[in-house]
């Protein structure tokens, strides 16, 4: 997991490129082709060193069909409702999270897991392959309109539109860009830290194997919904509000597990739930409004390389999460002051989040051809 993490975070600002110069369509076609070759070749592993290689090489085909390219896409395709149709898009990250793991898991039961890896990777070509090919553009001008659905036709003034905003290399030397890397980056380390280690907590204080993932699980179940819900605040509020919001409610969900459960001894299903609220709104608000933000703050010109960049983040907080909360446990017997920290760092991300000007760096936008728009 670690490694994947580690390629995953690093191939965004690759993706980010890739897009730049050969369009999402053309990445998003050539990374699902690539990670139904993958699913096959795990079917066929005989030795740890394969699984480690394919692991590697899947975060760079997962890079390429997720986060950055649907980000990209939306920022290119919607304006002034673009908070809703990342919302909305990015539900299906929750429902997949929800919805796969038990079908695959009922799938090994059924035909064993090189079987259901060989199902994974004909059901990757069938089911993705089709719209990929016969209905995703790259951006509006391709089908004759501009962002937000608007047809070009008999507007002279729109059919010019192209994006705008600043590169990537001057992007890394702004205080916003800063700001916006660590504000994922220490949301991530809390989100790694609880769920990583949230099941074996849970069973510690007296959970059922059964029982306890039902944390994680409902978390990501909340988190459907709630992405849809930031999405549509983002549209009418302001998104570092909403990105400080997201760690408070990690923090928060950190601040169940020590305060409800480990202090008061809690150990029904009021602490599930609401932990569950709590974590699984942070995820969304985390998820949905960084891309929003980084839309806000240094436009489309360059959007893809720049959210890579960010996301960079996504691998240094899961590699220092999970692994220092189970240090902690290791060292104290408890994972009270692991929770603790995480709670502290979350409202540090909602610290640096409020601190973020989203145009400030407008008056430096530029075209595609270098001059200002």
């Amino acid at each position: 997991a670690a490694l994947w993490a580690v390629v995953y975070g690093v191939s965004g600002f690759f993706v980010g490129a890739w897009i730049q110069r050969f369009g999402i369509r053309r990445v998003m076609v050539s990374g699902t082709i690539a990670g139904a070759v993958l699913y096959l070749a795990m079917s066929m592993i005989t030795d740890l060193w394969h699984l480690w290689v394919i692991v590697m090489l899947s975060g760079v085909t997962v890079a390429a069909t997720t986060l950055v390219p649907a980000q990209t896409l939306i920022t290119l395709w919607f304006n002034k409702k673009r908070g809703r149709a990342m919302g909305f898009t990015l539900m299906g990250i929750g429902l997949g999270g929800l919805t796969l793991p038990p079908l695959v898991a009922w799938l090994i039961q059924q035909v064993g897991w090189r079987q259901t890896y060989q199902i994974t990777a004909a059901a990757t070509l069938v089911l993705l392959l089709p719209p990929l090919l016969l209905v995703l553009k790259d951006k509006p001008s391709d089908i004759g309109e501009v962002p937000d659905g608007r047809s070009a036709a008999g507007a002279d003034a729109e059919v010019t539109h192209v994006p705008t905003g600043i590169p990537a290399r001057r992007a890394v030397r702004t205080a916003a860009f800063w700001l916006l890397f660590f504000t994922y980056l220490l949301q991530l380390y809390v989100m790694s830290a609880i769920n990583v280690n949230t099941t074996a907590f849970a069973e510690g204080v007296g959970y059922t194997p059964l029982v306890a993932p039902l944390f994680l699980a409902f978390a990501v179940g909340v988190s459907v919904p709630g992405r849809f819900l930031y999405g549509w605040l983002t549209d009418r509020i302001a998104p570092p509000i909403l990105m400080a919001s997201a760690g408070l409610l990690m923090a928060a969900s950190a601040l169940v597990l020590d305060l409800v459960v480990i202090d008061l001894g809690m150990t029904g299903s009021f602490p599930i739930w609401l932990f569950a609220v709590l974590q699984g709104f942070g995820i969304a608000g985390s998820t949905v409004v960084l891309p929003i933000l980084v839309g806000r703050c240094f436009g489309d010109l360059e959007f893809g390389k720049i959210q890579g960049l960010v996301m960079a983040g996504f691998a240094i907080g899961v590699i220092f999460g999970g692994p220092s909360a189970a240090a902690i446990f290791d060292a104290t017997g408890s994972y009270e002051l692991a929770f603790v920290l995480a709670a502290i760092i979350g409202a540090a991300s909602a610290v640096l989040a409020v601190l973020v000007r989203p145009h400030a760096l407008h008056g430096e936008f530029v075209t595609a051809a270098g001059s200002t728009p």
